[in-house]
Formats: structure tokens, C-alpha cells, sequence
């Protein structure tokens, strides 16, 4: 492998699926990820869960030289996503790239069964679905990846989002699934665990608490999520599958960012 060459796209088609934050709220990982793998060669598609988002990915895509090619899906109904796998045109498959965030933000006692299972089927089932939708094209590809968002809330839970938290320790735990069961397809399968991000919604209390858990820096901008995203799904990570790498900051390194003592979310 020329190492120089890593992140060279070209010729890659890229699919990537976002939800917004809330399902309705901004989305910051496709929208990031999408313009960035244009900018290094790749054809993209992206999927995104209302009109507003889908624009914005469309805009962002022509800025960096692309040529739109947006879908608009209800992620809380996983059988949209097979649906616009048939629609799109492509035969092969090189990149699919998940962001699902459905979350409730309340403790446990406060959540109802239907809350929770929509967060679910959003988080967890939607990733599922997606990876079943595009497994024959990626199979296809001669360098497939899947590349799927989780959170630090999934690797070590948060009461604050115990839906959101349980949800993505399955997506997690899915991610070394499929990298065991589809080495043998040659694709490989990794995950980020994020954290907090410039583009959410945050009031100006709860970015403090998030300072006070987080060595860097409260939260993280965009394109650094979509960097990592990059990279795993690159020939610099051609050897590289079943792992959560954490973008972070730090939190989960040696902080106790996300204890029963962290209460941020709460306000």
C-alpha cells in the first residue's frame, strides 16, 4: 500500500445515512462525512431524515465539487431504508457510512415502552437494516467497508439517556458481529464512539458540565467526526475491523464523564 494514496477516493461510491440529532434536529456526521469523501474523490449518496437536512447535504456536496445525489427517509420505519437501496442506480457499493441518533433525553423511570423502543428501532434497528439494504452491492466492491456511529454512551452508559445508551451498546456490539461474519466477504466493519458536537443544540450549563468531564475540549466540531469516518473507511485502516474508536476528547479515557455523578443532560 502507498501510504501517500490512503485517502484517495477515487472511483469509490459512498453511501451515507443520517437521521438528524432527535431524528428532526441537525445532522453532523453524513452531512460532514459526505462533502469530505467528495472532496477526495468519491461519488456519494446520501439519505437523511427530513427535506431540511437532505438540502443541506445536497448544498454541501455541490460546494465541494460533487454532484447531489439525496434521499429522504423515516428512520423510524426500517424497511424505507431497503426501499431506497432499490432506487439507487449504483451496482456496487464501496462505503456505507450510519449516523442514527433517536434519543429521549430522560432517566429511566421517565421513559415509556414505546419511547424506548422507537429509540431502538431507530438506533439499532435502522444500522441493521441499512447493512442488510446494501450488503449485495458492497459484496461487489474490492475494497468494502461499513462504518457505523456509535457514542461513548454505548460503551459505558448514561442515565441521563438510558435509551440512547442501550441502543448503542447494540450497535456496538453489532459492529464485531459483522466483522467477524463478513471478513470472509472482505468487508470490513468498524465504528466511532462520539461524543458531543458543535452542531447540537447545547444550552450554555450543559457544555460546562461537558468541559468538566472531557480532557480537550467540550465537544467536537463536525469534520473531526467525519476525519475518523475517513479513516476507517481509507486503505490506511485496510487492516483494521471490529473496532469502536472513540472521538472523544478524551472522556473515556480517565474521567468519569459518563457516571451516575454527570448530570449534564439533565438540565
Amino acid at each position: 500500500m502507498d501510504i501517500t494514496k490512503a485517502f484517495d477516493f477515487t472511483g469509490y461510491r459512498v453511501v451515507l445515512i443520517g437521521t438528524g440529532i432527535g431524528i428532526t434536529g441537525p445532522e453532523d456526521i453524513a452531512n460532514s462525512a459526505a462533502p469530505a469523501f467528495v472532496r477526495c474523490g468519491a461519488e456519494v449518496a446520501v439519505v437523511q431524515a427530513t427535506e431540511e437536512a437532505a438540502r443541506q447535504a445536497a448544498d454541501a456536496v455541490t460546494e465541494a465539487g460533487g454532484k447531489p445525489l439525496v434521499f429522504v427517509q423515516d428512520p423510524r420505519d426500517p424497511h424505507s431504508i431497503a426501499r431506497i437501496a432499490e432506487e439507487l442506480e449504483w451496482d456496487t457499493v464501496d462505503t456505507l457510512v450510519t449516523h442514527h441518533f433517536a434519543n429521549d433525553f430522560r432517566r429511566f423511570q421517565d421513559v415509556t415502552i414505546e419511547q424506548f423502543e422507537e429509540t431502538v428501532r431507530v438506533n439499532l434497528t435502522g444500522v441493521f437494516a441499512a447493512s442488510q439494504a446494501f450488503l449485495p452491492r458492497l459484496r461487489k466492491s474490492a475494497h468494502a467497508s461499513m462504518v457505523h456511529a456509535g457514542s461513548i454512551d454505548g460503551t459505558l452508559g448514561n442515565p441521563n439517556v438510558v435509551g440512547y445508551s442501550a441502543s448503542k451498546g447494540g450497535v456496538h456490539s453489532l459492529v464485531h458481529v459483522l466483522a467477524a461474519e463478513l471478513a470472509a466477504d472482505k468487508i470490513r466493519v468498524n465504528g466511532i464512539s462520539r461524543a458531543g458536537s458543535s452542531a447540537m443544540p447545547l444550552k450554555a450549563d450543559v457544555v460546562a458540565e461537558l468541559g468538566r468531564a472531557t480532557p480537550l475540549r467540550p465537544v467536537a466540531e463536525p469534520d473531526e467526526y467525519a476525519a475518523a469516518v475517513l479513516y476507517l473507511a481509507s486503505e490506511a485502516a485496510s487492516y483494521v475491523t471490529g473496532v469502536l474508536l472513540p472521538v472523544d476528547g478524551g472522556r473515556t479515557a480517565a474521567t468519569p464523564g459518563c457516571s451516575p455523578g454527570y448530570t449534564g443532560y439533565q438540565h
